[in-house]
């Protein structure tokens, strides 16, 4: 039975092994793909790959506004922090429920 500088050397000589099949496959895998897209003329995105593919794009909906100040200039979703203008409305008394939109 080998010992264990002898089986740690197995062990090396065959992760490079490994590695060397893992390469040459790949590489390969890579021309076999190559030809593919030439042969087809594909896109990176008819791949779905990259920023273009098809379902990767998520498109947001905006927010409604929930509230609005009295001046008519800001309005707020009521998600994510509180803007400023209506922090400071509510320190100096007011209520949010004072700025709905639809009361």
């Amino acid at each position: 039975m080998p010992n264990y500088q002898e089986l740690i050397a197995q062990r090396d000589e065959l992760n490079q092994r490994i590695d060397e099949a893992r390469r040459t496959e790949v590489a390969e895998a890579i021309r076999r793909v190559k030809d593919i897209i030439q042969e087809y003329d594909l896109t990176a995105a008819q791949c779905g790959f990259g920023a273009g593919a098809a379902g990767t794009q998520k498109t947001r909906t905006p927010v409604k506004a929930k509230y609005i100040t009295p001046d008519k200039t800001v309005t707020w979703s009521g998600r994510g922090k509180l803007p400023n203008v209506f922090k400071a409305l509510v320190e100096a008394g007011h209520r949010m429920e004072h700025f709905l939109l639809n009361k």
